[in-house]
């Protein structure tokens, strides 16, 4: 019976030593570093930048910022609206009592009143 561990890729490989490496400053090689006036220094383009979790997250968070602004727009402009309609509504029930008032008999005046009230509520 075999173990499953008998796979030649799970053996230690002999390491072979490296030779220390030198600490790139500035974009130079290795071996030698940039000098102030070479002339490739400066041309090569740059690299992409490195998408991190943080700039995902900055990113989100300023779609949602961006979003949440032109709900809290529509909802603004949709009060607004509704606030005009509404005033609009019991401006004409006031002038409507207003007319009752102006009939001679009591009964005449409630009658037209209830009449306004039955309107308004179905209006709403």
């Amino acid at each position: 019976m075999s173990n499953r561990y008998d796979n030649k890729s799970f053996t230690q490989a002999k390491a072979e030593p490296r030779a220390p490496q030198r600490r790139r400053v500035h974009g130079g090689s290795a071996a030698q570093p940039p000098m102030a006036f070479d002339v490739g220094y400066g041309s090569a383009p740059p690299a992409a930048p490195v998408r991190t979790w943080r700039s995902t997250v900055v990113g989100f968070a300023i779609g949602f910022g961006i979003v949440l602004a032109l709900a809290m727009k529509w909802l603004m402009g949709y009060q607004i609206d509704s606030a005009q309609e509404r005033h609009e509504q019991q401006k004409a029930m006031r002038a409507a009592a207003a007319r009752c008032y102006e009939l001679a008999s009591n009964a005449a005046i409630n009658a037209c009143l209830k009449d306004v009230e039955a309107r308004g509520r179905e209006a709403q």
